[in-house]
């Protein structure tokens, strides 16, 4: 059975904003911490579905690169809780925009 990870990733994306909007509505300390951990899944998720894609760019690797390590530092900050690790974290994702942005514009690669 083939998991469709561009499905997944969207599912993990529109689970994630809806963790997010829950958690500032009620104000709930266990949504907040549930959606930072979608958080960290969805970044894992884009950054592999970006280094899925066939094409043969440094922007790839830049791009999905930037994502994986944005989840990755996003788990490391609920693990140990230091501010600056969740800075990390943000750019990160900053640096996984950007590059899929540029990877957008040099190639018609679309993933998600």
């Amino acid at each position: 059975m083939d998991i469709d990870t561009r499905q997944l990733t969207q599912a993990g994306l529109i689970g994630y904003l809806a963790l997010v909007v829950a958690a500032f509505a009620t104000g709930n300390p266990t949504l907040r911490l549930a959606a930072d951990a979608a958080f960290g899944l969805t970044a894992i998720l884009l950054g592999v579905v970006t280094l899925r894609i066939p094409v043969d760019s440094r922007l790839k690797y830049v791009a999905g690169g930037g994502f994986v390590l944005a989840g990755l530092s996003q788990f490391a900050e609920l693990a140990t809780g230091v501010g600056s690790v969740g800075l990390a974290s943000t750019l990160f994702l900053l640096g996984g925009l950007l590059g899929y942005l540029a990877l957008r514009r040099e190639t018609d690669a679309m993933p998600f």
